[in-house]
């Protein structure tokens, strides 16, 4: 038995809080998740560089435009104190039907305030033709290239690639995304997006973790790219996120009392993650060294802007269903001994489309206001 309640919040816009409940027993109920603490010095800054980086040219060439929409997160907790039964609690917020027509249209759209972005900015924006024809930007892709709406995960779960029509999608070097770029110790994950052995995509032609790890000659081709067309190399990458999750366990002797899962929808914009990159003429053939010990911003770029504080919005064009199941007193069946999963649909595509364009614009206008000439 399960029953959804809205309840009005403040947000970007209207948004709704969606609390799952579950009885037998068991409870599933929704909370917002407080931001975490931005950067001191603003919405967007610069990771270890600055707009000086940009002095040599005010040429651009737009190479690679993704938006990741996260498509799953998850979290797990078990309890093993002196007195208590050896137990674990899963929870999994996901949304595993995404609408490709949707997802490009809003991509797309991305792509071409990039370019109008860019020019009110004091830049010269290069031809997409002219970067495609170009032989080191040839090299690029077929170093790197993906397939376009790649399945794939990061640490905080399975995603959705998607790059701009026109431009074949690739991965940065996972040195230059850190932590970030492998899966967390959750191991909560929307079945068969990824292989388990060598955590590959599940779409032909997608990325796995050893195809990014191995693209280490991928800076020193975007530089040479730079160099043949005298333009820095312009990537705007962009993390959509889903909302969250949590799992917990309390009481004692029991293995299925006081389980509960919580999940919020909630559509966002990621911040660490969030980034343009810029590779310069003159800039560094050799990969820039991300700390892999934490989560730490990515910098895929000699000059990099970067989103330092997410930006949230609405929740209202969400539809969200919920599930639970247990192992049973025989503990058979894989995964924790309390499951919970809350799948997510897009009611209204016109209205998250709109939210979802609405925060990235946001986004970019503050990224790009570091380096405006």
């Amino acid at each position: 038995m399960s029953s959804l309640i809205s309840l009005p919040i403040a947000s970007h816009r209207l948004s709704l809080l969606f609390a799952l409940t579950l009885l037998l027993g068991v409870t599933a109920s929704a909370k917002k998740t407080e931001p975490a603490a931005a950067a001191n010095s603003g919405p967007a800054v610069f990771t270890d560089s600055s707009a000086a980086g940009l002095s040599a040219t005010k040429r651009v060439a737009i190479t690679n435009v993704m938006v990741s929409f996260q498509a799953s997160v998850g979290d797990k907790t078990s309890m093993n104190g002196l007195l208590a039964h050896k137990s674990d609690t899963s929870s999994l917020i996901q949304m595993p039907d995404m609408d490709p027509k949707l997802l490009a249209a809003i991509t797309d759209e991305i792509y071409a305030q990039l370019q109008a972005d860019l020019k009110a900015a004091g830049f010269e924006v290069l031809p997409e033709a002219t970067v495609i024809a170009s032989p080191s930007y040839q090299k690029i892709i077929k170093l790197a290239g993906i397939a376009n709406f790649s399945k794939f995960l990061n640490r905080d779960g399975d995603t959705m690639l998607v790059g701009a029509s026109g431009l074949k999608p690739y991965l940065p070097y996972n040195s230059e995304t850190g932590s970030f770029s492998t899966p967390s110790n959750n191991g909560i994950r929307i079945k068969g997006w990824v292989s388990a052995m060598g955590m590959g995509s599940s779409t032909p032609g997608g990325p796995s973790l050893t195809s990014i790890g191995t693209i280490y000659e991928l800076p020193g081709l975007e530089v040479d790219l730079a160099k043949e067309l005298n333009a820095h190399v312009v990537k705007a990458t962009y993390l959509v996120t889903l909302g969250s999750t949590t799992a917990s366990i309390s009481g004692r002797f029991t293995r299925y009392n006081n389980h509960t899962g919580t999940a919020f929808a909630q559509v966002g914009i990621k911040a660490d993650q969030s980034r343009i990159a810029f590779r310069t003429p003159n800039g560094n053939h050799k990969w820039q060294s991300i700390a892999r010990v934490k989560v730490a911003p990515a910098k895929d770029g000699d000059v990099v802007v970067t989103l330092a504080e997410p930006l949230l919005g609405g929740t209202d064009f969400f539809a969200v269903s919920s599930s639970q199941k247990g192992k049973g007193m025989l503990g058979l069946g894989g995964g924790a001994d309390m499951q919970f999963a809350f799948t997510v649909t897009i009611a209204n595509a016109a209205a998250y489309r709109e939210e979802v364009t609405g925060l990235i614009k946001d986004a970019q206008t503050k990224l790009l206001a570091l380096v405006k000439r």
